[in-house]
């Protein structure tokens, strides 16, 4: 006989897979418009599941910004960030962590490390000027994602 326990962490586990599919579900049929628009099916406008940025080529017209928030259930809720990649740094983009090459810069935009569930603005997106830009998980930094700034 199941204890009480038992029914009440299979329950909790059901009902966090059935968030999940309905954020999986809802991200699939997204509409891609730039994340200033106005229209948004999350409180975020980028956010990560199963360590994915969704989506993962966001667009953003020059002056604005956009929100990223952290919906990762995985392995123990993860804390995750959207930060430019600077190039050649060897580690994810922290000041001075470029061992025998120099100091890396300190990145143009980023979250900030975000934790499970919550949403922080992108700082300093609306100071860049139109172009495109790798983004990157400082703490995760196989997870990559592309920022394009529009005119």
């Amino acid at each position: 006989m199941r204890s009480l326990r038992h029914i009440r962490l299979g329950g909790v586990a059901v009902a966090l897979a059935m968030v999940v599919a309905g954020l999986l579900a809802g991200a699939a049929s997204a509409p891609r418009v730039h994340a200033d628009s106005g229209h948004q099916n999350h409180p975020a406008d980028v956010f990560v599941i199963n360590w994915q940025y969704i989506p993962d080529v966001v667009h953003v017209k020059a002056g604005h910004t956009f929100k990223f928030g952290n919906y990762d259930v995985i392995f123990g809720n993860p804390g995750h960030s959207l930060t430019e990649v600077v190039k050649d740094c060897t580690a994810a983009p922290f000041n001075g962590n470029n061992p025998g090459k120099g100091n890396c810069s300190y990145p143009r935009f980023s979250s900030g490390f975000t934790d499970w569930t919550y949403v922080n603005e992108v700082h300093g997106v609306d100071t860049l000027s139109p172009g495109t830009y790798s983004f990157t998980c400082q703490v995760h930094p196989f997870m990559r994602g592309t920022l394009v700034v529009d005119q």
